[in-house]
């Protein structure tokens, strides 16, 4: 292994995987004095706080019963969350390259995970001019296409919790600020179908996005095109924005439930 590498790893995180690994072997769980005899080159009170932490933190749980540690519910989730960003960004690639065909620009996939808007993949457009940056994760919400698009088709809770627990800082002089003209826009894209970024994250990049929907016509992810604003015109970003959405669509229909009677626009 490399020495520099080597130097910085943490030898209680490396003592805290390496026990975890067993469960692998043994989904039944094992015992305290079970793992003692497994591991016995880390001490007693180490693997005793290791196996009272990860129980703490939901990672393992103890059946008092049997007094046998098992697989706890966070590795439950960590696995869903896993296998669903793999499903979308397999199922959405061939839809993706679609829209890279059609215009190419750059075509960027992502959901709002943990209150973060998250880049699940990226399709780089063929131009030898290509604008792409990941914004601050938490402010890229409000202020560019793609989390605009996935924000309007939450629902109301969802949406308002959202907003609550976020500061509208100002990224360029375009970016919109105030709650109540936010909450306009939202609703112009409820009926428009998709979203536009005229410079609001970063001054000479536009986007257009849209929402990729469930069955019931709730956003799941966006798929958004970033470009430069001198290329993506107002008039470029509605005839991207509606190949966007009726590919969106097609998208939602067949591999997500949503109904032929739930239009783009749903109601609240």
């Amino acid at each position: 292994m490399n020495q520099r590498l080597e130097k910085n790893l943490v030898p209680m995180i490396m003592k805290t995987f390496e026990v975890l690994e067993v469960f692998r072997e043994r989904p039944r769980g094992l015992t305290y004095m079970e793992l003692v005899e497994r591991y016995p080159r880390i001490s007693r009170v180490s693997l005793y706080r290791i196996l009272c932490s990860l129980d703490k933190l939901g990672y393992l749980r103890k059946d008092e019963r049997t007094n046998r540690y098992e697989l706890g519910t966070k590795f439950i989730e960590l696995g869903r969350i896993t296998e669903a960003r793999q499903d979308i960004v397999r199922i959405a690639h061939p839809f993706m390259e679609k829209v890279l065909n059609q215009f190419g620009e750059t075509v960027n996939l992502a959901r709002i995970q943990s209150k973060e808007l998250v880049y699940l993949s990226i399709l780089e457009g063929w131009h030898p001019l290509r604008l792409f940056e990941i914004p601050n994760r938490q402010q890229a919400i409000y202020c560019s296409g793609v989390g605009k698009a996935i924000m309007a088709f939450m629902t109301d809770e969802q949406r308002d919790e959202l907003l609550d627990k976020m500061e509208l800082k100002p990224l360029t002089a375009n970016t919109i600020t105030d709650k109540k003209r936010l909450l306009e826009e939202l609703e112009s894209i409820r009926v428009s179908g998709f979203s536009e970024d005229h410079d609001e994250n970063i001054i000479g990049v536009s986007c257009v996005a849209v929402p990729i929907l469930n069955g019931q016509g709730r956003a799941i992810a966006g798929m958004s095109v970033t470009g430069p604003t001198a290329r993506n015109t107002p008039a470029k970003l509605i005839e991207i924005g509606t190949f966007l959405k009726n590919v969106a669509m097609e998208l939602s229909r067949e591999h997500f439930g949503l109904s032929e009677n739930v239009p783009a626009a749903v109601a609240k």
